[in-house]
């Protein structure tokens, strides 16, 4: 179940970021989103989250654990928390906060989903 919870917050994550870049771009990181260039990266951010909740939500129906997916989720986080702390003199100063909150929660959240599952590795 925590699995399920987790792949589709991972999913929704992921396809908000697709669908409205700025608007999401504008929560964490600043007017800067709005750009062209970065609306785009940020896309690709989302699609990312896109295929880890798929392939949580998919490992987790299949019965099969989804301990490898929420790992690689984790993993996730805590590099864009680190990306964010390289480049914290560049990120506006009322969004540094609520990008390393954001990060850490994901990463937290899995964490949480690993410790009270039965989680078998099942990564393609």
């Amino acid at each position: 179940m925590l699995e399920t919870v987790y792949g589709l917050g991972r999913l929704a994550f992921g396809a908000g970021m697709i669908a409205a870049p700025a608007r999401l771009g504008d929560l964490l990181m600043g007017a800067g989103a709005r750009q062209p260039t970065v609306r785009t990266t940020l896309r690709f951010y989302g699609t990312r989250d896109v295929v880890l909740g798929l392939g949580t939500l998919r490992a987790a129906s299949a019965r099969e654990g989804a301990g490898g997916w929420v790992a690689a989720g984790i993993a996730s986080d805590l590099l864009d928390t680190v990306i964010q702390m390289i480049e914290w003199d560049e990120i506006p100063p009322d969004k540094r906060v609520p990008g390393i909150v954001a990060a850490l929660g994901g990463a937290a959240a899995g964490f949480a989903v690993l410790a009270r599952g039965k989680n078998r590795t099942s990564f393609p």
